[in-house]
Formats: C-alpha cells, sequence, structure tokens
C-alpha cells in the first residue's frame, strides 16, 4: 500500500517530503474549483486571453513551490533519481532566469503532469510548477511558447 502511494504521488509530493519541515520551502495547491475561477475571471476578447482560458480549462491542479535558489540544484537531482518515469522536454535561459520543462507519462502514454522548475538568480529564488489534467501537445506548446513563464 505505501509503494502505491509513493508511486501516485506527483513530482512536488516528492519534492515536499524530502524538504518536510523546512520553513524556507513553500507550497500551495490550486484546486479544480479555483481553475475554473481563474478561467471565468480572464475572459475576454483577445487572441491571447482566449488561449489563456483554453490551457487553464484542461487543468485539473497546480501546485507551486517556491524556495531559495539554492534548493534548485536539489530539485534537479530529485527528478534525475526519478529519471525513468520524468523526461526532460524543453530547457530555457536567460541572463536572469534558467530552468526546464518535465513531463510524466501515464501508462496510456498521454502526459500526466507537468514540471517547470525555474532558477532566478536576480530574485535568487526557485519555483516548482507542477501541473495536472489533459496536458496534450496543444497545451504543451502554449506553454513552452508563453514568454511570461520565461522571463
Amino acid at each position: 500500500m505505501v509503494a502505491q502511494a509513493q508511486q501516485a504521488m506527483d513530482f512536488v509530493g516528492k519534492f515536499m517530503t524530502v524538504c518536510k519541515g523546512d520553513s524556507m520551502v513553500k507550497c500551495i495547491t490550486v484546486s479544480p474549483k479555483m481553475m475554473e475561477q481563474i478561467v471565468e475571471s480572464h475572459q475576454g476578447d483577445d487572441e491571447r486571453s482566449e488561449a489563456f482560458e483554453q490551457a487553464i480549462s484542461k487543468l485539473k491542479s497546480a501546485r507551486i513551490v517556491t524556495a531559495p535558489a539554492e534548493y534548485y540544484e536539489r530539485a534537479e537531482l530529485l527528478i534525475r533519481k526519478y529519471a525513468s518515469r520524468f523526461k526532460a522536454e524543453q530547457d530555457f535561459q536567460t541572463d536572469e532566469v534558467r530552468g526546464t520543462f518535465y513531463t510524466r507519462q501515464d501508462k496510456k502514454g498521454r502526459t500526466a503532469e507537468l514540471i517547470m522548475l525555474r532558477e532566478d538568480s536576480v530574485r535568487k529564488q526557485m519555483t516548482i510548477v507542477c501541473l495536472t489534467g489533459d496536458i496534450d501537445k496543444e497545451f504543451l506548446c502554449f506553454l513552452y511558447n508563453n514568454k511570461s513563464l520565461k522571463d
């Protein structure tokens, strides 16, 4: 039973277990109901707003972890530990920000989880964003091309 629970745990769950009791690491979860409210509050006419709404409506949940920048290496080591489960999809880097998008496939080969590891050297902060839901190729392209995630 414990093995099943660990297998079902998303990346943020694994990371928070490693950092248990560490007050420097903060995690919030955005529920499906909150996702609905985000979509409703961002309804508009422009193309970007419509793409945003479509992308958000496909999500089941989002978990966001913030910590000091030195935790970035710890998160990378943990995700590499589970390399058979998480696949690096796309790296991004500017003078101030670096990171990688990772995906995890379910047994049917569909993307079940999308993880973004991000380090901001100016703010000296690490962020993990973990999304679950209907993560199809269109959704991935929207996120990979969204400059606001990278800047």
